[in-house]
């Protein structure tokens, strides 16, 4: 594990003072050689490890490209409303990074393998800690991968938020249907890539007010700073991944119907008001 960058933070939350925050971003790399990305807060106070009666740690498990930059912020906001309690760590995707790291890894990662990669950092077994007492926040697709992580993991993992989830397909969604139908075509998803390289070198300019409209200053980096030809790769191919699995929920305990039925009372779930990938969740 290299740290890449670190930076500290004193922000109050309803004007409750709060230590101050180790902000650290590294890139780490996993056994076959593949890099991913994370961000991690350390707790400045709390419990006892392992007391039943807090929390260790928060885990942040992004949708699609699983870029942990995009969630700094909310990493942040995190740590301050847990007054520096616990820590907090979002866990990159393998193979996605915001920066190019130089890998000559071209290999693209189904959903499944995401799962495992994610699952192993929450559990610890990389670093040969056991982390107990973990509280896992999802988003989109990350939220599938929070549940299977439970399923596996439910002594570890005590509660798992799922924020806007990506679980079931939304068959009555056009711009899902749109998109599942993009991320099956692999000459179309190459081109797109290779496209985005090429505009990237020759017109910045116009990347930026395509791909950028709307969004803040720091969004913005990350997301100028993450478009290259295998990041968009990555993301639409295990996108492809992601519609083929959860468009036949298969019954057998480990899709989501199947994880609620066993640990719906440590799962909540937020949506909002027009989100997409909104669909119809089986009942616990």
């Amino acid at each position: 594990m290299t740290p890449t960058k670190s930076r500290s933070l004193c922000k109050a939350s309803s004007g409750i003072a709060v230590p101050l925050a180790e902000v650290s971003t590294r890139v780490s790399t996993t056994a076959p050689g593949v890099s991913f990305e994370r961000i991690r807060i350390e707790a400045a106070v709390g419990g006892t490890p392992g007391d039943s009666s807090t929390i260790d740690e928060v885990f942040v498990v992004p949708g699609n490209p699983g870029v942990p930059g995009f969630y700094e912020r909310f990493a942040q906001t995190l740590w301050r409303e847990l007054n520096g309690a616990a820590a907090v760590e979002v866990i990159g995707y393998v193979g996605h990074t915001e920066q190019d790291v130089g890998t000559k890894h071209t290999k693209w990662f189904t959903l499944g393998e995401q799962v495992e990669h994610v699952t192993a950092e929450i559990v610890g077994s990389g670093g040969g800690e056991t982390r107990q007492n973990s509280v896992v926040v999802g988003h989109s697709i990350g939220v599938e991968i929070a549940l299977r992580a439970m399923k596996q993991h439910p002594s570890q993992i005590t509660q798992v938020v799922g924020l806007m989830p990506f679980v079931l397909t939304n068959r009555k969604s056009v711009l899902q249907s749109f998109l599942s139908f993009l991320v099956r075509v692999r000459p179309l998803v190459l081109f797109v890539a290779g496209l985005v390289h090429v505009l990237k070198k020759i017109r910045p300019g116009f990347l930026r007010r395509v791909f950028t409209k709307g969004m803040d200053a720091c969004a913005t980096k990350n997301t100028l700073a993450w478009l290259r030809f295998g990041s968009v790769v990555n993301m639409a191919l295990m996108g492809r991944t992601e519609f083929v699995e959860l468009a036949d929920p298969r019954g057998d305990g480990d899709d989501c119907g199947g994880v609620l039925k066993q640990h719906g009372d440590k799962v909540s779930f937020l949506y909002c008001e027009g989100t997409y990938c909104i669909s119809q969740i089986p009942p616990p």
